[in-house]
């Protein structure tokens, strides 16, 4: 458990930090030193005129907001709308409760000591940060890591793949064994299915706003690049089964539900079940035992599951038939010789029910994968302790699963779902 830490701001415009520990307060230095920055900051030099700071979600970071000096604004349009600035600070360079990690350290003779100190302590908080994460509980809200990552790609690329080694290893140990990067990569379709979704959702994070952020190679290799794109494949390829069958465990369960005459208004309403019975068939040499027999059972019972069961899919511009090939993305008519290929329109799947976005209402956009979600998955898929195809429970069991209320959470990445908006807009990004 982290030690709490008290940030106050006082009235001479100085700030201070104090952790308890071992029931005794005691101060501890606000500075920060990141491979970014030319030279050190102290919060207190730049806390003048400070409205207030708080931590970032991931506790790497201060935010400040601090009034602006009116005399650098442009008096005709700047002064009447720009009152103040957040301005972010790095704080993780240094002891912030967190024992200090030496399995990730790294000789480095170009640095001083006290740089590679100032990478540990980096690194250890980092990881206390990501662990933290793996709560279902916490919201997944981790821009501030994912920047000081980035930051590290470009300034230690050494030191981060050392880093996310280590943290990938105790993402898929348990207490009885620890494994190994060669191990995960060797037998990853097995390890996978025994984990929570929500590490899995940490590591497709990890993937691809990090360890693949770089497709030039600039930064690493393609041997490390080979290796975190083949770890983000195979944990969206299980994240996808659990999904389906999430949803065919769904279905069934309603069927179930309307046989005994019980009220089933307050459950989670599947959508999209046809389409993904289409894509087990189309994959069914590289799925789960369990969910080709979701898929055989549904099929026997057809429109008689008491939901959504249509594979018959048009386009909403020319009405020309859509037929499933993706699980992404669609094109009309593009079976159909006498549609010619120039005039066939590129539709977008739903990334959680496989069906075809609507172009009429508002969709939603996870700005992690890009992926585009119509219809919304209910709370208790995000937070399974591992594969729902591991253990066949019985549908009456689970009636509790499919009556949470829908999330608007990324099923790939689990973050909050954004509106899309058009790219002139201002983003929602903070960094």
């Amino acid at each position: 458990m982290r030690i709490l830490q008290i940030f106050h701001l006082y009235q001479d415009n100085s700030a201070r930090c104090w952790i308890f520990e071992k029931n005794q307060l005691k101060e501890a230095p606000v500075h920060t030193n990141f491979p970014e920055l030319k030279e050190s900051i102290d919060l207190s030099v730049v806390s003048h005129q400070c409205f207030g700071l708080t931590l970032a979600p991931g506790e790497v970071m201060i935010a400040v907001v601090r009034s602006l000096d009116p005399n650098m604004l442009d008096q005709m349009y700047q002064a009447r709308t720009q009152k103040a600035v957040v301005e972010f600070i790095w704080i993780s360079g240094q002891f912030l409760g967190i024992p200090l990690n030496k399995d990730i350290y790294i000789s480095n003779k170009q640095s001083a000591k006290s740089s590679e100190t100032n990478f540990l302590w980096w690194g250890s908080n980092i990881l206390w940060s990501l662990k933290n994460y793996e709560k279902c509980e916490t919201r997944l809200v981790l821009w501030d890591v994912i920047a000081a990552l980035q930051v590290l790609m470009k300034s230690a690329p050494a030191f981060l793949e050392t880093l996310m080694h280590k943290w990938v290893s105790d993402l898929f140990s348990d207490d009885q064994q620890r494994v190994s990067i060669d191990t995960l990569c060797q037998c990853r379709k097995d390890m996978m299915s025994n984990v929570s979704s929500r590490k899995l959702h940490l590591l497709n994070i990890i993937c691809r706003k990090v360890m693949l952020r770089d497709p030039a190679g600039e930064n690493g290799n393609s041997t490390s690049t080979d290796l975190w794109s083949s770890l983000l494949l195979s944990s969206e390829r299980e994240l996808r089964e659990r999904l389906v069958a999430f949803t065919f465990a769904a279905a069934l369960n309603r069927m179930s539900y309307f046989r005994k005459g019980a009220c089933a208004e307050n459950m989670w309403f599947p959508v999209g079940v046809a389409q993904m019975r289409s894509w087990v068939s189309m994959n069914s040499g590289g799925v789960h035992n369990q969910l080709r027999s979701l898929s055989s059972t549904i099929k026997r019972l057809g429109s008689r599951i008491m939901c959504e069961y249509s594979a018959k899919e048009t386009c909403a511009y020319c009405s020309a038939p859509v037929h499933f090939e993706s699980p992404d993305i669609a094109l009309c008519g593009s079976v159909d010789p006498a549609i010619v290929p120039t005039e066939r329109h590129k539709l977008s799947r739903c990334a959680a029910s496989m069906r075809l976005c609507s172009v009429l209402e508002p969709t939603w956009y996870c700005v992690c994968c890009g992926g585009m979600v119509d219809k919304l998955v209910p709370e208790t898929y995000f937070t399974m302790k591992t594969s729902p195809l591991l253990d066949a429970a019985d549908p009456d069991d689970e009636s509790s699963l499919y009556s949470a209320p829908a999330v608007p959470r990324c099923p790939f990445c689990g973050i909050l779902l954004q509106r899309l908006m058009p790219e002139f807009l201002l983003s929602v990004c903070p960094v």
